[in-house]
């Protein structure tokens, strides 16, 4: 069921985004899926394949929206006119759940250590910031 829901979600996507968002989302997705598989790799020794890192990098991505949901339903609290502004060791802690929360995808996405997830996390970061910034360019 969840295929289908998936295979839904990028036909969607596919029908309502111009034809050039559409093909550097491909291309973005494939480069990312790439680099996660090939780190993995280098890192575990362990040949993953896209599969597993597709949904190494989905558990990142929806642990991440749930880390930043928590933190943002803290501030619904706040009376009104008033901001709440994270910074010093409240921006560590965010910095840090946030973290986690993508650390721990590629963890039970991937089934490896939580160490070598961290190397993982950091390689992709990477990858994905440099990758973004070039599909930007050419589209």
């Amino acid at each position: 069921m969840q295929y289908l829901l998936l295979i839904g979600a990028i036909l969607w996507f596919a029908f309502i985004a111009p034809l050039k968002v559409t093909l550097a989302t491909c291309l973005f997705v494939l480069v990312i899926l790439s680099v996660v598989r090939f780190s993995a790799q280098a890192v575990t020794g362990v040949q993953a394949t896209f599969g597993e890192a597709a949904k190494a990098v989905s558990l990142s991505l929806v642990f991440l929206v749930i880390a930043i949901l928590a933190w943002v339903s803290l501030s619904f609290g706040v009376p009104k006119g008033m901001s709440v502004q994270i910074s010093g060791l409240g921006g560590y802690a965010v910095f840090g759940s946030t973290l986690a929360a993508y650390v721990l995808g590629f963890k039970l996405g991937l089934g490896i250590s939580f160490g070598s997830s961290a190397v993982i996390a950091l390689i992709s970061s990477a990858a994905s910031t440099v990758a973004f910034m070039l599909i930007r360019g050419l589209f």
